[in-house]
């Protein structure tokens, strides 16, 4: 996360972002604790002067955060694909000058160690040779020489250099066979009167070579092995395998539990607003820490929502992820009106929605956004095209994708596509189309499925309304009896109130809303009956919605594109709670209701 530059609108600072890091991992014998160091750089790319640098520990079997440092390190710029080397109780970076920064372990300051003389930077990295720290350097696909040096005297800094491999005295097969785009030392030992030093490739080849430069000899390649052929690699691709018990640690739920201060803690913050949460976050590390992990966030969730009345936020700029509270508009300033935007209700602290031609992910609670975009998009707005679940199992959310390839309204017929994938996964995967056409409407999500209106004028002809159901463990479409509506009446949704799922059914020649309400696979009974016509012309039942229930008084949250009001089903009263003036062409605003929620799911585009 820190090597992502993320970019928010208006942004008076932009977020903390490096180009470089190198990680590392080192046993401290004094508190027997493991600690995993990360250390970062930012170089300006015209002139190449490093202009900041970091470093952060993670210590192992306590609760999960980094923290910097004891001192601050050095200006020195490093390299993802060369890991620092733990040797006599310090950890050994590989700069790209050159030169060698080393980390104390147990007091956690910074030294250095110069380079062999006649070092050349070129493709050099440090690995541990011998019980020595090692330095190597040469292109490892090329006839350059490949030097190895070992730090004999590690207080007096002196080097000597163990082989000088010359390759292009090998055989012209072995240098065929061996070329790899990484190539460094494993292991040295003792055979046939002489030492040899054992090798690994970025091919995951291993060879042996005398230090006095004899030709190869082949100990392993995986094209012998169930793994087959390896695709060849500029980065470590195999290493000497160690026998341990040696445990990694308590997780952070183990460690929570197994504190009752922090035990308490979580059950109290738990149930705090998003915004109280993140400020309590800045406290101490420990409470950071125990609220960035999955256990609390996916509690959070949860607790935090319970019997709370709906928060209700607007989609101001669906583009930059930029939402605000009701309660924050002001005169002369209202929501922006859109004429091709929908937007889901909450699963499990997310929202998804389609504009126009592209789609997105979001929680408004802390201003999350993520585009989702397809190379099936003909670009026109099909709202019923994505639906969001999650799967309690595994605790991920799952996104699925349905479009049109083709649709004749004169003949009926149609063809759907199918795909679907985590919202933490890059990878979409394929999926048998649903067995009905899909309504242009937003799907909900219920119970572990999401469901859709099926499209009444393509396909068979049915004359019951009919529902498609998607089981996201299953991974498998259902056909369903919706309730006794009639297409013909008016305009229907499918949406969650109250956990159970719902059926809403205008008829516009009296302007009522009747919602049908389906709990626990029973019957469908009707649950409310709304009418409108003594409120028009702000609520028309054609282009008015529910969108929630509070659970506090029971009352309707309706939205009508231009009119928000609560409904009352004991006393059949609306109070508008925010209007605009009616506009013209269509244009409306989208309120989303918001669920407080710390749920991000980082993806690494």
């Amino acid at each position: 996360m820190k090597m992502t530059r993320r970019v928010k609108l208006f942004e008076p600072h932009p977020s903390p972002f490096f180009f470089d890091v190198s990680y590392g991992l080192g046993y401290c014998t004094l508190r027997k604790e493991f600690k995993a160091v990360r250390l970062f750089s930012d170089h300006d790319f015209e002139t190449g002067i490093v202009k900041s640098t970091n470093c952060e520990v993670f210590v192992l079997d306590r609760l999960e955060y980094w923290r910097p440092t004891a001192e601050q390190p050095p200006l020195h710029r490093v390299d993802e694909t060369k890991p620092a080397v733990f040797l006599n109780g310090y950890l050994h970076f590989l700069c790209h000058d050159g030169g060698i920064v080393t980390l104390s372990i147990s007091n956690e300051t910074f030294g250095s160690l110069l380079p062999p003389s006649g070092f050349d930077d070129a493709a050099s990295m440090v690995t541990e040779l011998d019980g020595c720290l090692c330095l190597c350097y040469g292109e490892p696909d090329s006839e350059e020489l490949y030097h190895v040096f070992v730090l004999r005297d590690y207080k007096e800094g002196r080097w000597e250099m163990l082989s000088c491999i010359d390759r292009t005295t090998w055989p012209e097969s072995d240098r065929m066979l061996l070329g790899s785009l990484w190539m460094a030392p494993l292991g040295t030992y003792h055979s046939d009167g002489g030492q040899k030093i054992m090798f690994g490739t970025g091919a995951c080849k291993v060879f042996v070579v005398d230090v006095d430069n004899t030709a190869p000899q082949m100990l392993f390649t995986s094209d012998d092995t169930i793994i087959g052929s390896c695709e060849d690699d500029n980065i470590p691709a195999l290493g000497l395998y160690e026998e341990s018990l040696v445990a990694v640690g308590r997780t952070s739920e183990e460690n929570i539990s197994s504190s009752p201060i922090a035990q308490a803690w979580f059950n109290v913050l738990k149930r705090l607003p998003v915004r109280s949460v993140l400020e309590l976050s800045l406290v101490c590390r420990e409470w950071r820490a125990m609220i960035m992990t999955d256990h609390f966030i996916h509690s959070h969730v949860v607790h935090a929502n319970l019997n709370k009345s709906p928060r209700i936020m607007f989609i101001m700029d669906p583009r930059f992820g930029m939402y605000m509270d009701l309660e924050n508009f002001t005169d002369g300033r209202g929501p922006h009106l859109i004429s091709s935007l929908v937007c889901s209700q909450p699963v499990h602290g997310l929202n998804v929605g389609s504009c126009s031609s592209w789609d997105f992910l979001c929680n408004p609670a802390i201003g999350y956004c993520e585009h989702i975009s397809f190379d099936d998009n003909d670009g026109t707005f099909f709202a019923g095209r994505i639906g969001l679940g999650y799967d309690s199992e595994i605790n991920k959310h799952v996104v699925v994708h349905v479009t049109y390839k083709e649709e004749n309204f004169e003949t009926r017929y149609y063809e759907l596509q199918c795909k679907m994938r985590y919202v933490n996964h890059e990878q979409w995967r394929p999926l048998d189309p649903p067995p009905r056409p899909v309504a242009a409407t937003p799907p909900t999500f219920v119970n572990g499925k999401i469901y859709w209106m099926v499209e009444p004028n393509l396909g068979p002809v049915s004359e019951i309304c009919e529902i498609v159901s998607f089981d996201i463990q299953t991974l498998e479409f259902e056909v369903l009896q919706g309730p006794p509506c009639s297409h013909d009446s008016g305009h229907m949704t499918i949406l969650q109130l109250q956990d159970a799922l719902c059926v809403t059914c205008s008829d516009r020649k009296v302007n009522t809303i009747d919602v049908w309400m389906m709990e626990d696979c029973g019957p469908w009974l009707m649950k409310y009956h709304i009418e409108l016509e003594k409120f028009l012309p702000d609520y028309l039942s054609e282009n008015t919605t529910p969108l929630a229930v509070d659970p506090k008084n029971g009352r309707i949250l309706l939205n009508a594109g231009w009119s928000l009001g609560y409904y009352d089903p004991k006393t059949a009263e609306i109070e508008t709670i925010y209007t605009e003036d009616i506009p013209e062409h269509g244009f409306r605003f989208c309120p989303i209701i918001c669920q407080e929620s710390l749920v991000w799911p980082y993806s690494p585009t």
